[in-house]
């Protein structure tokens, strides 16, 4: 299907100066051999330039949409040229001129066909006049020249072109990776403060509830009640710490996964233990695995409060694994058991899964619980 022609940008850039700068040499070297004049062959110079000027202004300067006007200016252009060069050479100039026009702006079949005309038009002649044939040639040659040149244009243009389309499609692509990782962020940043909230919520209701259970039991005994509420008053502050550690983790800015674990399991009176040797680990596996005890621990105060907890962390080679295990709480599940929605260790093994991660949970045959989790690493 055709193009259409190219559109104009309506001001004298380069590619307009070089076409007048031409058209006048040509016009000025036709002037000089045939001087146009109001009789004969004169006259009939003086209006096949009136006539190529005319077609050449509409060719170049012609808007978007103008496409049957520049493909009858091209014609006459060139039916013109191939008439004017029976009475001057130099109009061979024209008709290159007019099949290089055809060349850039259609395709090849009417650019062929638009391109003949000059020497269609110069054969004529010089059978009406007769002329001797051999001007054929070099009117041939220079519709020939013209339409290469045109076609060299035109594929120069449609590959610049596309190499355009091709970077607006990379630039697009590299807008949406963008706007995916911003939103990445978002998820990821509210899965944090999510764990954050439920974890430290959970363990002051935890307190809480110990403490309201201390008072209804002994409200005399103001050592045991300061002592309780110290400790909520440290968990609120391991919260807000809590909060500090989400933020440096989204900036990668995160403590070894051990160090973590051992403040954690000093603060829930678990017992730690480490296998292999300890490596930095990427940001993400830190933080999902320290999650995942967490919540584990936090699941140990609910369901069985008082258990032994140990928390085992085993670095292999191209693989880190958690386990934490409780054994059957000394008083049953506690207060808080029936709390919360149960989606706890499903959101773990969906962060784990997330890093090529599995997480495996269930109970044990002493009566207690078992998660373990596996990770590339």
């Amino acid at each position: 299907m055709d193009a259409g022609p190219e559109p104009a940008s309506g001001r004298l850039d380069a590619l307009i100066w070089a076409r007048l700068f031409v058209f006048l040499g040509v016009g000025t070297a036709i002037v000089v051999e045939m001087r146009p004049g109001l009789s004969g062959a004169h006259l009939a110079v003086l209006l096949l330039l009136v006539t190529e000027i005319a077609c050449w202004a509409v060719w170049t300067f012609v808007k978007a949409g103008g496409y049957r006007a520049q493909v009858a200016a091209i014609a006459v252009m060139a039916a013109g040229g191939g008439a004017l060069a029976t009475f001057a050479p130099a109009a061979d100039v024209c008709v290159g001129l007019a099949a290089l026009g055809a060349g850039a702006a259609f395709e090849l079949p009417l650019a062929g066909a638009l391109s003949a005309f000059g020497p269609g038009a110069l054969a004529l002649s010089v059978a009406l006049t007769g002329e001797a044939m051999g001007l054929v040639v070099g009117v041939g040659a220079a519709a020939l020249g013209g339409l290469l040149l045109g076609i060299s244009r035109r594929s120069y243009k449609e590959r610049a072109d596309q190499l355009a389309a091709v970077a607006v499609a990379r630039d697009r692509i590299e807008l949406e990776h963008a706007r995916v990782g911003i939103l990445d962020e978002r998820n990821r940043l509210a899965r944090e403060i999510h764990d954050v909230l439920a974890h430290t919520l959970g363990a002051l209701s935890v307190q809480l509830e110990a403490l309201s259970a201390l008072h209804e039991t002994d409200p005399a005994n103001f050592e045991a009640i300061g002592e309780s509420l110290r400790r909520t008053k440290a968990l609120a502050n391991e919260g807000l710490e809590e909060a500090r550690r989400a933020v440096q983790t989204l900036r990668d800015d995160v403590a070894p996964l051990e160090e973590q674990l051992e403040s954690l399991c000093a603060r829930s009176g678990a017992r730690l233990q480490l296998s292999g040797s300890p490596r930095p680990l990427i940001a993400e596996v830190t933080v999902a695995l320290y999650r995942m005890a967490q919540e584990s621990l936090t699941n140990v105060a609910k369901h069985a409060p008082g258990a032994a907890v140990c928390v085992r962390l085993e670095f292999a080679s191209g693989m880190v694994a958690l386990h934490v295990a409780n054994g059957r709480g000394p008083t049953g599940p506690g207060p808080l058991s029936a709390s919360g929605a149960g989606h706890g260790l499903d959101g773990i093994k969906e962060r784990l899964r997330l890093l090529s991660g599995e997480v495996v949970a269930g109970a044990q045959e002493d009566g207690g619980w078992v998660v373990e989790a596996k990770l590339p690493a």
